[in-house]
């Protein structure tokens, strides 16, 4: 995992869905498509890590699956810089997660964020703990030097994160030969890219993204928790109501899938980058 320049912390979450072009600032409380500070994450101006507000801490990173094929810039495990010349020209302008992947060919690759410090249990050290329910979702602005399918944006709490600050008996396992513990993150996917069956539970699951995709027009998305659900192939364990817990989420990452449509599956290459990531409120 890359851990990156820390403006004093860790994070990242998601949302519904929005797609703006323009940056106007409404009245009558409806939120501007531009983040204010309070609400956040990180923007990439000066370094890669966590705006220090209300007690959210880290930094960005990357990771990806286990093939020995794959590469990663910032290379997973490293440092990272943020890309000063290019940005969001519609907020914050120059300063940006720039990540470039390619070769991985079991599950994919992804870039995260943790909300809060790391805390020690019992059974070690686990992902602490953010209360956003304050907040109804997160919204990142991205651009891409190709259009990118197979993209998911997923959210960590206590009952999907590994390691967790629950007890063993209560946590998920990522090992399919254990269906009644296996289970994924929280999460939406983008319509883009999936085809036949596959793109038909991503209609079902996820029907506000059908038609969403990273390409290479700066575009804000919007993740709403309330259209967060489990992987239909990995429900497993799930937190209480079935529902992300949002009073404790640990994290959040942009994952791009492999084409799962070929045997073996076909890795996807992408370049991303990734600006003013917020909570919405």
């Amino acid at each position: 995992m890359t851990t990156v320049a820390l403006r004093g912390g860790i994070g990242i979450a998601a949302v519904g869905l929005l797609l703006a072009a323009g940056c106007s600032s409404k009245s009558g409380g409806e939120t501007s498509v531009c983040p204010v500070m309070d609400d956040l994450i990180s923007d990439f101006t000066t370094d890669n890590g966590v705006f220090p507000v209300d007690g959210r801490v880290g930094g960005w990173y990357t990771y990806g699956d286990k093939s020995g094929r794959g590469t990663l810039d910032p290379a997973e495990g490293g440092s990272a810089t943020p890309d000063f010349d290019t940005g969001n020209p519609k907020c914050s302008g120059p300063g940006s997660l720039h990540v470039i992947s390619s070769g991985f060919a079991d599950w994919g690759s992804a870039m995260g964020v943790d909300f809060a410090m790391k805390v020690n249990t019992d059974a070690g050290v686990a992902k602490g703990v953010y209360d956003a329910s304050k907040y109804k979702g997160i919204s990142f602005w991205a651009r891409s030097a190709d259009p990118i399918p197979f993209v998911q944006v997923s959210i960590l709490d206590p009952y999907t994160a590994i390691p967790s600050i629950l007890s063993v008996d209560q946590q998920c396992i990522y090992d399919s030969s254990m269906p009644d513990k296996n289970c994924s993150p929280y999460l939406v996917k983008f319509g883009y890219g999936y085809m036949g069956e596959a793109m038909t539970s991503v209609m079902e699951d996820f029907p506000k993204f059908i038609n969403v995709g990273i390409d290479t027009t700066w575009r804000r998305f919007e993740i709403l928790f309330a259209d967060m659900k489990q992987d239909r192939t990995n429900p497993g364990r799930q937190s209480p109501g079935n529902t992300l817990a949002v009073s404790q989420i640990s994290g959040m990452a942009i994952q791009v899938n492999t084409d799962h449509s070929t045997v073996p599956p076909t890795p996807t290459n992408w370049e991303l980058w990734l600006d003013d990531v917020s909570f919405i409120k």
